[in-house]
């Protein structure tokens, strides 16, 4: 199995699936065209065709074909995805650790159910699920209550069947001072902006290679990150809630300023904010593989890893330990769900949980103290 990235005719990149023999594996590839046409990002389809390509590989070493499936051929898929050699004939007797952690077993578990209620809503292999359907309730104990079943009538619960229990596990972050060094070791002024801007901004690094220079209000000292689709370098939103207005500081918005005024002269012909300044493609708009080669620099330099991610967690997580609402976080993080902003964001510390008990303790004793008794 392989994924092979193709051009679509408006010139747009994307993935296909190949099994062993070159073949076009076309029930996935049709799953991706369909998710395609309902606006999902690049990333995500790439994501999708290769989790897949895993689960077909699981399905080839099996001898199983993709609708001869059932509950206990799931769950040793799951297995199959812990197996650090990816075998179906491998057996451990001493206990190994997981190739994959049990979030990304998770997530690849999740595309593959979503594939199967793709199928079910698909007239196209309608036909063909209602005949497995039938081998199940003649031919199993379990009766009607297999792997397609569950996906048709209740893929909730069949998620949580086959979920993992995953370990909880904050998001990483960055230091203060690790920040700062990483500015001090950037040799020019747009790396140094680049830098400030995904800490103080808490944006994607998809969101800021997609911002024009028009995106920047130089007197309101705010950014639109606007919904253009997928850009010529690559860059897109990642959901429906990322477009935003982010609020910046005086001294980022003077950074903005010397960084366009040193590089974008009259040989510049984008709009795009962040742009190669060396090399043959000087002047064209940077891309994802220029982001982590700057980061695997400044690696070198500064002897610690940090991705552009781990910005966005640092100043997410910092402006909320401060105080920052998180419905209000929510917003600029750009996140569909509140609560996942809250539950993600917020770690308190032992000393945070301290002060906050000797707060509300004080609050306690001031209260008690105003002419109410309390009796126990």
């Amino acid at each position: 199995m392989q994924v092979a990235t193709v051009k679509t005719a408006d010139n747009k990149e994307r993935y296909m699936l190949f099994d062993s023999n070159g073949e076009s594996v076309d029930v996935v590839n049709r799953y991706l065209k369909y998710k395609d046409s309902y606006g999902s990002a690049r990333n995500t389809l790439k994501t999708y065709c290769y989790h897949l390509k895993l689960y077909f590989e699981y399905l080839e070493q099996s001898k199983l074909d993709f609708l001869d499936v059932n509950i206990d051929s799931m769950a040793n898929f799951l297995h199959w995805l812990k197996n650090p050699l990816g075998s179906v004939n491998t057996i451990h007797l001493k206990p190994v650790e997981s190739k994959r952690s049990a979030k990304s077993i998770n997530i690849i578990v999740s595309v593959v159910l979503d594939f199967y209620d793709y199928l079910m809503r698909n007239s196209a292999y309608e036909g063909k699920i209602i005949e497995q359907l039938k081998r199940e309730m003649s031919g199993s104990r379990r009766g009607y209550k297999g792997f397609l079943y569950h996906i048709s009538k209740d893929k909730t619960y069949l998620a949580k069947t086959l979920r993992l229990k995953e370990p909880k596990k904050k998001p990483k972050t960055l230091q203060k001072r690790q920040v700062q060094t990483l500015i001090e070791n950037c040799l020019n002024i747009r790396d140094k902006f680049l830098i400030t801007l995904l800490y103080e901004s808490g944006m994607r690094i998809g969101e800021v290679l997609g911002l024009w220079i028009e995106d920047f209000s130089i007197d309101g000292r705010k950014v639109e990150i606007k919904d253009r689709g997928e850009l010529e370098n690559g860059a897109e939103l990642k959901s429906v809630n990322a477009p935003r207005i982010i609020d910046i500081s005086d001294n980022l918005i003077n950074m903005f300023i010397d960084y366009i005024s040193e590089y974008h002269d009259d040989n510049v012909d984008t709009n795009f904010v962040f742009i190669k300044i060396a090399g043959e493609n000087k002047y064209q708009s940077m891309e994802y593989p220029d982001v982590d080669s700057l980061f695997k620099r400044l690696e070198k330099k500064t002897s610690f890893h940090a991705l552009a991610h781990m910005l966005r967690h640092t100043s997410l997580t910092e402006l909320r330990r401060a105080g920052m609402k998180s419905e209000h976080l929510q917003r600029r993080a750009g996140h569909a769900d509140p609560n996942f902003t809250a539950q993600t964001y917020y770690h308190p510390t032992e000393e945070d949980i301290r002060k906050d008990w000797e707060n509300a303790s004080n609050k306690a004793k001031n209260w008690r103290y105003c002419g109410i008794i309390i009796e126990y």
